[in-house]
């Protein structure tokens, strides 16, 4: 399994996840909610999941897909979302591999 995590600066990470988890709530493209607790929500893509977590100043997110390729493209459309939502407040998606156990 490929994995990717970014952390996303913000003291708003709290109200990203509320935000999302109702979005979300809506299967939007047919993603569906896997797993939803206060601060912390997990997204079946199709192909990967993708989870999100709340910190006191940061969003964590997760990417994890069968193979790099198809990694690529789940982080990248992540990335555009987490963006998007998050453009009053300037969110930047930086994606690195995740920290070993």
């Amino acid at each position: 399994m490929a994995v990717l995590q970014a952390y996303v600066g913000t003291p708003r990470a709290a109200r990203y996840v509320e935000q999302l988890t109702s979005h979300f709530g809506h299967q939007p493209g047919g993603m569906k909610v896997l797993a939803s607790s206060p601060g912390e929500l997990v997204i079946d893509l199709g192909e990967g999941t993708w989870t999100i977590r709340s910190a006191v100043d940061e969003l964590i997110l997760q990417v994890e897909a069968a193979d790099t390729a198809r990694l690529d493209e789940l982080s990248a459309h992540v990335a555009a979302r987490i963006e998007q939502i998050g453009r009053r407040d300037g969110l930047q998606v930086h994606w690195r591999p995740q920290d070993p156990e």
